[in-house]
């Protein structure tokens, strides 16, 4: 049985913060970004049908979900946003609007940042096209 999202914890058996190399024994892809500032490594699992993202450490700092991220029995890609408000409870704390070419068409998707759970809501024509998961970081005052 998968147990789907577990806020700022894991999706699934993909655990934040652990170490990526825990996972490598499923079937995957890796890409290296390497820009002027950081290095980045993501790793595309083909079963799970997720994608995840790692610190320069090889630990799993963000999981993302395209095809399906189930939460709590409900499957929240393709679900309408303002059901996903209603079920989740929490208000985005951040949104901007970022323009994308998905299959060599435009699309204007709306990113809803939810940083007290974690989450990233990428929505297109009010529905959830995908979800970030990452473990929120306090930081010390």
């Amino acid at each position: 049985m998968k147990k789907g999202l577990v806020l700022n914890t894991a999706y699934n058996d993909f655990i934040l913060d652990a170490d990526i190399s825990n996972y490598l024994y499923k079937n995957h892809t890796k890409e290296v970004y390497k820009e002027s500032t950081f290095t980045n490594c993501s790793y595309h699992f083909y079963d799970d049908e997720i994608d995840v993202w790692c610190d320069s450490d090889g630990r799993i700092n963000t999981i993302r979900c395209a095809s399906s991220c189930f939460y709590q029995g409900i499957d929240l890609i393709g679900l309408p946003f303002q059901a996903f408000l209603s079920a989740i409870r929490v208000l985005p704390d951040n949104y901007e609007q970022i323009y994308l070419l998905v299959n060599g068409r435009g699309q204007n998707q709306h990113v809803y940042d939810f940083s007290t759970i974690g989450l990233q809501v990428w929505v297109w024509r009010q529905k959830i096209k995908s979800v970030l998961i990452y473990k929120v970081i306090e930081e010390e005052r």
